[in-house]
């Protein structure tokens, strides 16, 4: 296998695990803060992380004034999209309901992509996807409930929406920019996207809660690593194989947060589960035939790894 594939690989699978670590931190972080105040604490110490990062390690980029607007669409379907759906929508139904929701942004995505950017989808990736997302429908299958409000359906599909449309703004951009200076961008606009709610709704519980050291190490875990680190490392797997086969990789967060939960929080893990995750994998292995197993891809050029 090519090195740099095998890079970006790396990049995708390491986001992936960064992200399904966020979903513990936040829930620990939940025990002190509310959601908003959680994100715009995130997004406000990653903008910090990122602009540090920037000038130590990167060139500067000048954003052109014709982008403008796909960097605020960019920061609207992720974090604030994404986000605001998840953050409130799992307040109205289960989270293995909400997982399974969620587990649709690589289904709809070939869609999006092939409408809005022409992002052609081989018949590999489609099987890919449909045999990943039945493994996703088999490791939360024992606890699945078909319960729920409405308007938590609702919440859940506009945090799809954010997620698959992210991945396409995303492309937009990727041969344009360096993957910091996109996620730092994204990162300081969606903070200012946020402001207005936390204000409304937030800050006097924010200012009402005494200082405690746990949950703000875990808000700067949480900027760091799945808000900083996690985006750059899409970013860069975006730019080299695509929205539709990078966003297959979203698959792995139940996977790795099952087996998180088994290593951290010794949660019971079953034979079944065991063939879930394999499943999972077996479709993202599928999903990348197309780019592993035909020759020309030994001649293929893969873009700068930044």
């Amino acid at each position: 296998m090519n090195k740099k594939l095998l890079q970006v690989y790396i990049y995708a699978i390491v986001a992936m695990l960064f992200w399904s670590l966020a979903f513990i931190w936040v829930k620990q972080v939940y025990g002190f803060y509310k959601p908003i105040t959680v994100v715009i604490l995130r997004l406000v110490l990653a903008s910090i992380f990122l602009n540090i990062a920037s000038k130590l390690f990167f060139p500067a980029q000048k954003i052109r004034k014709e982008d403008y607007w796909r960097f605020l669409l960019l920061a609207f379907f992720e974090p604030f999209c994404y986000f605001m759906g998840e953050s409130f929508g799992m307040m109205y139904v289960t989270a293995t309901l909400a997982s399974v929701i969620v587990a649709l942004i690589p289904l709809v995505t070939p869609l999006f992509a092939w409408f809005f950017i022409k992002e052609k989808v081989t018949p590999y990736e489609i099987a890919g996807l449909i045999v990943s997302f039945f493994g996703v429908l088999m490791l939360v299958m024992q606890d699945f409930q078909l319960s729920g409000k409405f308007i938590g359906y609702i919440l859940m599909f506009v945090a799809v929406i954010g997620g698959t449309n992210y991945g396409i703004a995303l492309r937009t951009l990727t041969d344009k920019y360096n993957s910091i200076t996109i996620v730092k961008t994204q990162t300081l606009i969606g903070a200012f996207l946020f402001l207005p709610f936390f204000l409304r709704f937030e800050y006097s519980h924010f200012i009402s809660v005494p200082f405690h050291l746990q949950p703000v190490l875990l808000l700067i875990l949480l900027a760091i690593f799945p808000s900083s680190i996690a985006f750059i490392l899409l970013t860069i797997t975006v730019k080299n194989i695509g929205v539709v086969r990078a966003n297959i990789f979203t698959n792995l967060i139940p996977v790795f947060t099952a087996l998180l939960s088994f290593f951290i929080l010794r949660e019971r893990f079953s034979l079944f589960k065991v063939s879930a995750i394999l499943v999972v994998i077996f479709g993202l292995f599928v999903s990348q035939m197309h780019r592993i197993n035909f020759k020309r891809f030994k001649n293929e050029k893969f873009k700068s790894i930044t």
